[in-house]
């Protein structure tokens, strides 16, 4: 299982890393109930330095965490509000 996944904006070119139980991530679905995917794409990793390093390898001009879980914090879910 993917303990932290990459999201790629292909629209404004950025790449950010969140751990698999953000509500911003929700295990690679997003937070939207439907996508066309013609905007991002989720990618899964098996730790924060893979993440990391794909998302540099993605090539997009912005790299960064999540504010809500920051690519680390364990108990992310619990950071949302909803």
């Amino acid at each position: 299982m993917a303990e932290f996944w990459v999201f790629e904006n292909r629209t404004h070119n950025y790449a950010r890393i969140h751990r698999r139980t953000c509500c911003m991530c929700n295990d690679g679905r997003g937070m939207h109930t439907s996508s066309s995917g013609s905007n991002g794409h989720w990618h899964p990793t098996s730790s924060r330095e893979e993440a990391l390093r794909l998302a540099q390898q993605l090539g997009q001009l912005t790299i960064n965490e999540c504010d809500t879980c920051g690519g680390e914090a364990p108990d992310a879910a619990l950071q949302c509000v909803t």
